[in-house]
């Protein structure tokens, strides 16, 4: 990334793997899956934390870990699928395209759900950090854009994605047990009041 962020002109990268244009689109493909992935099991780590079913078996200290890492590294290759397509050579992004939602070259409404979702990832994973400061009710609200970010890359996934049909499993199953574990978590807060 660092080599690769330097203003070189993308004409003048070496024509080596990492410079041709088909690693530049699999290195996003595969960045933005595994990051999907990753998102999908910290949003379930987070409801599995929150309705306490994993309370006993793991102690709570690596179980916040888990989702603490989950979080940061998923965020983290949400950052490296879209900066790599500065690299791309069949359509060509600059750096406002990728921070600045619905203004990119390739389908942009769906790719800009991608980068809103990709904010709301943002504030969740940082907001843990200020807890104390914002306090537990701010904290709780703030975290609750976890489904719109969740939400969102999905939908950013299913339309903006090239492989949808191949991955189509991946997002019906993730999205059916994030579905199932929120459920589970409202039905016990609501039988706890």
């Amino acid at each position: 990334l660092v080599w690769f962020g330097l203003p070189i002109v993308r004409e003048e990268l070496p024509l080596t793997w990492l410079g041709s244009e088909k690693a530049v689109w699999y290195m996003t493909r595969s960045s933005g899956i595994v990051a999907y992935l990753l998102l999908s099991l910290s949003t379930m780590w987070g409801l599995l934390l929150s309705s306490k079913l994993v309370q006993k078996q793991i102690s709570p200290a690596v179980s916040l870990a888990m989702h603490n890492y989950l979080s940061w590294v998923s965020w983290g290759l949400v950052a490296f699928h879209a900066l790599i397509l500065l690299f791309d050579r069949y359509y060509s992004y600059q750096l406002s395209d990728l921070f600045v939602p619905f203004t990119g070259p390739y389908r942009p409404g769906w790719v800009g759900l991608g980068i809103i979702g990709f904010y709301l990832m943002g504030v969740t994973t940082v907001s843990s950090y200020f807890r104390k400061q914002i306090g537990q009710k701010i904290w709780r609200k703030l975290h609750y854009l976890t489904f719109g970010a969740y939400l969102l890359a999905t939908v950013h996934g299913l339309m903006a994605g090239t492989d949808v049909l191949q991955l189509s499993m991946m997002y019906l199953v993730s999205s059916i047990v994030v579905i199932y574990l929120t459920a589970y978590r409202v039905l016990t807060a609501v039988a706890l009041l």
